[in-house]
C-alpha cells in the first residue's frame, strides 16, 4: 500500500471555484483512491487487491417443522466475509417445498381421498392410508356416504415456530361401483333389495328358475286332488262299505265254525 498521491492520504479533495458571489469551495471524495487514502501498488494475484477471495462451502441447514413453500430462512454469520476483514454477513436460504401427489396441504391441515367399495361403505372396514408419518390405519364406519370426510387428529403439519399445534388429516370418501357382478352377487343384491322393499317389481335375474320348483310342487297337490274327488264318490262309497260288512261276516264265520 502506498499513500494516494492526489488527496496525500487524507481520502477528500477540496475544489474551489470563483463565482458571482464570491469564491466557493467544495468537498468531494478522493477520486483517485475512493476516500481510502490509500493505493495498492502491489496487487495480489489471488484477490486482486480486493482482500477477499470466492469460495464454495457445503453447509447443513435446519429446517424448522411447518415451514411451506417461499419460506426465507436467515442463517447468520454464513454470508460474505466484510472488507478489511470485517464481520460476515448473513445468508438467506429461500426454501421450495416438494409436492407428494397423494396428499394436499391447506395451510397446516392435509388433505388426501381414499375410495372404496360399496360392500365395505354399507358394513364399515378398517383401510390402509398414507399419512406423512407412514402408512397408518382409518377406521371407515358402517353406512359411509360418498363424500364423506374422515378425520385423523394430530396427524396434519405442525405450525411453524410452534410445533405443540398440528392441524388434521382429512380424508374424503370416494365409493366405488362394479359395472359387472357375477350372477351369484346379482341374486344376493336382488335378494337384498327384496328384504329392503318387498313392493319392488324389479325383473328377476336369468339365472333363476322358478318353474322347475312350481313343477315339483304341483304333483303332490294333484294327488291330493284326485284322492278326495274319489271320497267324495257315491259309488265308491257303497263299494267300500260292502266290502267291510262282507269281511266283517266272513271273519265271525271264521271265529264260530
Amino acid at each position: 500500500m502506498r499513500i494516494c498521491s492526489t488527496c496525500g492520504g487524507r481520502g477528500q479533495v477540496m475544489r474551489t471555484e470563483q463565482t458571482p458571489f464570491g469564491m466557493f469551495s467544495q468537498v468531494s471524495v478522493c477520486p483517485n483512491c475512493n476516500g481510502k487514502g490509500e493505493m495498492i501498488s502491489e496487487y495480489c494475484r489471488k484477490c486482486s487487491g480486493e482482500g477477499r477471495i470466492r469460495v464454495k462451502k457445503d453447509i447443513k441447514v435446519k429446517i424448522p417443522p411447518g415451514v411451506s413453500k417461499g419460506s426465507i430462512l436467515r442463517v447468520a454469520g454464513e454470508g460474505d466475509a466484510g472488507p478489511k476483514g470485517g464481520p460476515p454477513g448473513d445468508l438467506y436460504v429461500y426454501l421450495g417445498v416438494e409436492e407428494i401427489p397423494e396428499i394436499q396441504r391447506d395451510g397446516i391441515n392435509l388433505m388426501s381421498s381414499i375410495s372404496i367399495s360399496y360392500l365395505d361403505a354399507i358394513l364399515g372396514t378398517v383401510a390402509k392410508v398414507k399419512t406423512v408419518e407412514g402408512m397408518t390405519e382409518l377406521q371407515i364406519p358402517p353406512g359411509t356416504q360418498p363424500g364423506d370426510t374422515l378425520v385423523l387428529a394430530k396427524k396434519g403439519a405442525p405450525k411453524l415456530n410452534r410445533p405443540s399445534i398440528r392441524g388434521d388429516h382429512l380424508f374424503t370418501i370416494k365409493v366405488s361401483i362394479p359395472r359387472r357382478i357375477s350372477g351369484q352377487e346379482r341374486e344376493l343384491l336382488e335378494e337384498l333389495a327384496s328384504l329392503k322393499n318387498p313392493t319392488s317389481t324389479r325383473p328377476r335375474s336369468r339365472s333363476q328358475q322358478p318353474a322347475k320348483v312350481t313343477e315339483t310342487q304341483a304333483d303332490p297337490v294333484a294327488e291330493e286332488t284326485d284322492s278326495s274327488a274319489d271320497e267324495d264318490d257315491p259309488l265308491k262309497k257303497i263299494t267300500n262299505f260292502a266290502g267291510s260288512v262282507v269281511k266283517g261276516a266272513l271273519n265271525w264265520f271264521k271265529e264260530n265254525f
